[in-house]
């Protein structure tokens, strides 16, 4: 769906803090996450994303991978991804349900600069072409951003905002556009263990003559222990290549 790109860049966000020198942590997260939407048909599209991601942290460094598993329900001009792709709005509109492993996505952000409660962190990430093209459950193209994002702390409320740019592999026969995005949000922290907040998230259209994504994103962040934090999501789409509604389920471990 929409969601777990910015799901777990909301992960990481909400993660970043001050680091001492010698700062190495090892955690681990799995979530679900479902969304539905129409993308411009007149038949909607449900896709189930369950991925596993493992995050390590040294310094002020942060490298994680995301293994998904996919399954999507749907007309076939929309395929799945780190976010679902429409590859023609007007071609093959058969209902088919298709499911295996997803796209492997890598990325390494870089915390450049922590002062005065304002951080910025610089992040690369790759999608990796992995999952099946026949099937419908990705482009079979690797797609690579690049994106800063910038938070300050004004006491329990922190506010947020990211920019960055994708560009896309060219599955065959059709154009995908490179594109822009960007979010920005607030998050407050109700208790030691409690924060809430959203984000309102924007991409530029990557098919000529199509909508640009804007969506909302309401979270609550619940520290379960020590070293344990659940997430929980809802997504609610505005255009015609967002996703209509969604939500998501993110627990998360640290070692």
């Amino acid at each position: 769906m929409g969601v777990i790109p910015r799901t777990f860049g909301l992960i990481l966000l909400l993660a970043s803090a001050p680091v001492a020198a010698d700062h190495r942590s090892l955690s681990a997260s799995i979530g679900a996450d479902f969304s539905t939407g129409r993308y411009g048909r007149a038949d909607s599209t449900d896709v189930t994303y369950v991925p596993f991601i493992a995050r390590y942290e040294v310094d002020r460094w942060l490298f994680k991978a995301t293994l998904p598993y996919v399954r999507i329900s749907g007309p076939g001009t929309v395929v799945g991804g780190d976010r679902p792709v429409v590859i023609d709005a007007n071609g093959n509109a058969t209902r088919r349900t298709v499911s295996g492993p997803g796209d492997i996505v890598v990325s390494a952000a870089y915390s450049a600069l922590v002062t005065h409660g304002f951080f910025l962190d610089v992040t690369g990430k790759t999608k990796f072409g992995t999952a099946s093209e026949s099937e419908g459950l990705g482009t079979g193209r690797n797609d690579y951003s690049v994106q800063v994002d910038v938070y300050k702390a004004l006491g329990s409320l922190t506010g947020f905002g990211g920019l960055g740019y994708r560009w896309y592999g060219d599955p065959p026969g059709t154009d995908l556009r490179n594109v822009a995005y960007c979010s920005l949000g607030a998050v407050y922290k109700a208790s030691r263990a409690v924060s809430a907040g959203a984000v309102v998230d924007y991409r530029q259209p990557i098919l000529a003559g199509r909508d640009p994504i804007v969506e909302l994103t309401p979270f609550v962040t619940v520290k379960a222990g020590a070293r344990t934090k659940v997430q929980i999501y809802g997504v609610r789409g505005f255009t015609d290549a967002s996703a209509d509604w969604g939500g998501v389920f993110v627990i998360t471990q640290s070692f």
